[in-house]
């Protein structure tokens, strides 16, 4: 082969140090001397052969032809710095390709090679060293800020498991993968192809024509195998080799193929011990190979979409449990209130028309016995109604401003008459200035009434009640005392718990009493607790906001 720069043959050649002289694709043209003699080839043999391959190792293969690359591209010189044989050994070179033309102006490079010093090349070691730190660090910043992207936007999303699946695949693309599918296991053996994923919408729905529902099994390689063992599965490069391994499952190679892979992961989506699905990700037009780095960041950004999906998925079946509950109260509650209804007024006639006729005598106290048992039986059901309101945060409210003095006096007189006919005194402990609160009063009256219920409830003979309210920090206080047994201190963190009753107590209720007035309160945006002190009696405390008046006049820390 000619060489063409014929002219300069003689000078090409004689080059102190290795030169070599290449077309556009790489492919040696021409070398000097000393170029073929550390090669330890003849120069004809040289002649036409890919010149990056002749390389020590894949590595330096790649950093070179990037080199060569870098300067064809820009039209300028271009150095890199490689390990390439020498006279005395191999050890570390500079590289510069300088773009030239040949006399048709094809496009070529003169490659010129000089090995570093010894000092030249600690502080290009060093300088590398440094490089690479500086990159692991970049790649564990961009990590980082890509898992908290993602965890960031998957929990920002409506709790919906669909919505989840489509969500994750298009945040794998194109940071992780070209393409994305997201496979979720059914209740039964089956499994759904639930989302799919690329930059190009038209391809994706290729992804989307192959078969979207299909059985589990074992399987060698691909989604079934996955999901079998819980392990993720690492193909850097998608062989042949491979697609006849994975005959025996005709989708994965049909899928391979399909989506034109290169490489893939395949990654499982568990939670709380079991497999929800897998999530598939897949390098084909950007020609990455994947790396166990790359399966740690798919591993990491499949643990947090994991726990999104079963959040989801727990939120779905709460809200349709919940839904099926206060159906069955709505339905229990109207089909128990219609024969309530006609039992009260059954009671109430006997009570009216007793007198004067025998044994009416017995007529009163049973039929007195009925209407006592059919109110309790109201009592419960709206129990048991606002309950379920509450549970499910929907309990309503209608807020306007009152009148504190007012709401205290009217919860202390409904329950007067049975105190007294227990020998109790009642006290009221009123505010001395007009205070008024923004609240719902049928509701705080709901409240007041069921602690002083429970204090007339505990209260021996002859013992008292007090009710009262004070300003105290920009909010009321309101309080129930009474001088009973009190509560035993092991019990005292329960007593708003649904369903707890003292163990002493000598009616029994639904145990939803207190559990109501604290979601009452709670809706009003204050709090409530109890204090006591076993054989002295309680005090019940519960907070509301002031009107907007009384909230601006408030300036002092307590009154």
């Amino acid at each position: 082969m000619s060489l063409p720069l014929s002219g300069f043959e003689m000078a090409f050649k004689a080059l102190p140090e290795p030169t070599y002289l290449l077309d556009e694709a790489g492919r040696v043209l021409a070398c000097s001397a000393v170029g073929a003699r550390v090669l330890g080839m003849p120069e004809e043999l040289l002649a036409g052969q890919s010149w990056a391959r002749l390389a020590l190792g894949a590595e330096e293969m790649a950093l070179l032809d990037s080199g060569r690359g870098v300067a064809l591209a820009t039209g300028a010189p271009h150095s890199v710095e490689a390990t390439w044989p020498s006279e005395r050994g191999t050890r570390l070179h500079s590289f510069c390709f300088t773009p030239v033309r040949d006399g048709q102006g094809a496009p070529q490079l003169l490659v010129t090679v000089r090995p570093l010093t010894e000092a030249e090349a600690v502080f290009s070691r060093a300088l590398a060293v440094e490089q690479a730190s500086r990159a692991e660090v970049e790649a564990a910043e961009r990590r980082q800020s890509f898992l908290y992207q993602a965890m960031t936007t998957l929990f920002a999303h409506p709790p919906d498991p669909q919505g989840m699946y489509t969500l994750l695949a298009h945040l794998a693309v194109p940071d992780l993968a070209d393409w994305c599918l997201v496979d979720a296991v059914e209740q039964g053996p089956f499994v759904s192809r639930v989302a799919v994923a690329h930059l190009d919408p038209t391809q994706a729905e290729q992804a989307r024509a192959l078969t979207r529902r299909f059985e589990r099994r074992e399987a060698p390689v691909g989604v079934l195998r996955v999901l079998h063992t819980g392990e993720p599965e690492l193909v850097p490069a998608v062989t042949d080799s491979l697609l006849r391994a994975a005959a025996s499952e005709p989708e994965h190679p049909a899928l391979l193929s399909l989506l034109q892979a290169r490489s893939y992961m395949i990654v499982p989506l568990k939670a709380r011990g079991h497999t929800l699905g897998a999530v598939t990700f897949v390098s084909s037009a950007s020609g990455r190979r994947y790396g166990p780095n790359d399966l740690a960041l798919a591993e990491d950004l499949c643990v947090r979409a994991s726990l999104a999906i079963d959040n989801a998925r727990l939120f779905g079946e709460s809200r349709r449990a919940t839904r099926a509950r206060e159906d069955l109260l709505a339905v229990v509650s109207h089909d128990l209130k219609n024969p309530l209804g006609v039992v009260q007024l059954a009671s109430a006639l006997l009570l009216r028309g007793w007198q004067g006729k025998p044994g009416g005598e017995q007529v009163r106290k049973q039929a007195g016995r009925i209407q006592a048992a059919a109110e309790r039986m109201g009592r419960l059901i709206s129990d048991l109604l606002d309950w379920g309101r509450i549970e499910a945060g929907g309990l309503p409210l209608e807020p306007s401003e009152q009148e504190v003095s007012s709401l205290l006096t009217e919860a202390l007189e409904s329950v007067r008459p049975l105190a007294e006919a227990r020998g109790l005194r009642v006290a009221a402990e009123l505010p001395d200035e007009d205070v008024r609160v923004d609240c719902d009063r049928t509701r705080v009256l709901q409240v007041l009434g069921n602690l002083l219920g429970n204090a007339v409830k505990f209260t021996p003979d002859g013992g008292q009640l007090t009710v009262g309210a004070r300003v105290h920090r920009g909010e009321l206080h309101l309080w129930v005392r009474d001088t009973g047994a009190g509560i035993r201190p092991e019990a005292l963190p329960h007593v708003f718990e649904r369903y707890w009753q003292a163990k002493d107590a000598e009616s029994r209720g639904t145990g939803l009493g207190l559990t109501i007035a604290k979601g009452i309160v709670e809706a009003h945006g204050g709090r409530i607790w109890a204090q006591s002190e076993w054989g002295k009696g309680s005090t019940f405390t519960f907070t509301l906001p002031l009107a907007g008046e009384n909230a601006e006049n408030d300036t002092h820390p307590s009154r």
